[in-house]
């Protein structure tokens, strides 16, 4: 009887799961503190569903997944050394722990009925979120101070925005009778992004994705023909838009610290610049290990010390990382993303595809961002590349 009413548990949490997978995708687009609650639910149905019993295996057949568990291991390991506080160590690990939400991910998405339920949630939450920046752009929803017409940050929305497209691009170009529909949405996404929410993190991504997907899809004369359209419409927009005005800021900004003339402290690029630079002087300092888990607030006030504007993260996950773990802890990083290289080819289409474009996503915003180190972004790619990877061949619960 015991063991009866434990397999009606193991099962009911096992739907459970697979449904709060889907819900989970919704909640990191519109909410941060649903989606707090959701993944405790997911990490819930994990223990009570008995899936922890089956992670060595899920490690075995989905690499990315013990790649990224080794990364979170290594926050934890970090955390017995350097000279971070107890509490700003253990923020730190709590702030990477959608690594850890991968396997965990991928023991429900495996099941094809429930990766399906969450493509689709994708697709809802990303057709919301492009219709509520519309709305905010026009006055018609949300604060009238409203500093960027999106739910989430302008970079974070850019992010988001940028791979939807891509995804529609490869939706239109799937169907045996072109969908119109998804060639209008791509469409949207790319007046959103250069014309109303103007992220820069998600106009390079958007390029490179625009680029990838032809590389991907098309042939040699219709791929030259996308980059001379790419190279004309850019052309058009930095020299007739007035919203190209951000893309200037960058240029002037870069020209400026290469020649070494002005403060950069004014300026978004300008400060990221001088947080890459004394970051790089404390990655010199201690290059192996680095100061631990947590270190980097502390570490950085005393090399930047005097200076204007301060930081809590270098804007950079390569040296975020590199700064708490060392080169070690980059190596992993950098295994993590290998990983996803690699064993993106062996996926079947279109994941193959999205994969590849999820992991150029995640290369771009790494190197001006700390993706993993934020909340939003963190829980996104996570999901994201759960949701790619679960559809392995090794997958034996795999559905059409």
């Amino acid at each position: 009887m015991a063991i009866e009413t434990f397999g009606k548990i193991q099962q009911a949490a096992i739907k459970a799961g697979g449904a709060f997978s889907a819900l989970f995708i919704f909640a990191i687009y519109f909410s941060t503190s649903v989606s707090v609650i959701v993944s405790v639910i997911l990490a819930v149905s994990w223990l009570l569903s008995a899936q922890f019993k089956g992670l060595p295996n899920t490690l075995k057949h989905y690499p990315v997944s013990a790649w990224s568990l080794a990364l979170f291991v290594c926050f934890i390991i970090g955390a017995s050394y350097g000279s971070a506080a107890p509490n700003e160590a253990f923020s730190l690990i709590k702030k990477y722990r959608e690594l850890f939400f991968i396997p965990v991910l991928i023991a429900f998405l495996q099941i094809g009925q429930y990766r399906d339920w969450t493509w689709k949630v994708f697709i809802l939450a990303s057709v919301l979120t492009l219709l509520g920046s519309f709305l905010m752009g026009m006055g018609l929803l949300g604060a009238d101070n409203q500093l960027d017409p999106s739910f989430k940050s302008r970079i974070t929305h850019s992010i988001f925005i940028a791979f939807f497209a891509f995804f529609c691009l490869h939706k239109f170009y799937d169907a045996m009778r072109p969908n119109k529909l998804y060639l209008v949405l791509f469409s949207l996404c790319v007046v959103d992004l250069f014309f109303i929410v103007q992220g820069r993190t998600g106009q390079m991504i958007t390029i490179a994705l625009i680029l990838l997907f032809a590389l991907q899809r098309l042939s040699k004369k219709k791929r030259l023909f996308i980059v001379l359209v790419v190279a004309l419409l850019l052309t058009l927009f930095v020299n007739f838009s007035d919203k190209a005005s951000r893309i200037f800021e960058a240029v002037n900004d870069t020209q400026s610290y290469l020649d070494s003339e002005t403060d950069q402290g004014g300026s978004s690029m300008g400060q990221r610049y001088s947080f890459w630079e004394n970051s790089v002087k404390l990655i010199a300092e201690k290059p192996l290990l680095g100061y631990g888990t947590g270190s980097f607030n502390k570490e950085y006030q005393r090399i930047a010390n005097g200076e204007r504007i301060l930081t809590r993260n270098p804007h950079n996950e390569f040296l975020m990382i590199t700064i708490q773990l060392g080169l070690l802890g980059l190596l992993v990083y950098l295994g993590f993303l290998g990983s996803q290289y690699y064993y993106a080819r062996t996926l079947p289409n279109p994941e193959k595809w999205l994969a590849q474009g999820l992991l150029l996503s995640l290369l771009i915003t790494s190197f001006f961002n700390t993706p993993f180190l934020d909340h939003t972004e963190g829980h996104w790619f996570a999901t994201m590349i759960a949701l790619c990877f679960a559809a392995s061949p090794n997958n034996s619960s795999r559905h059409a």
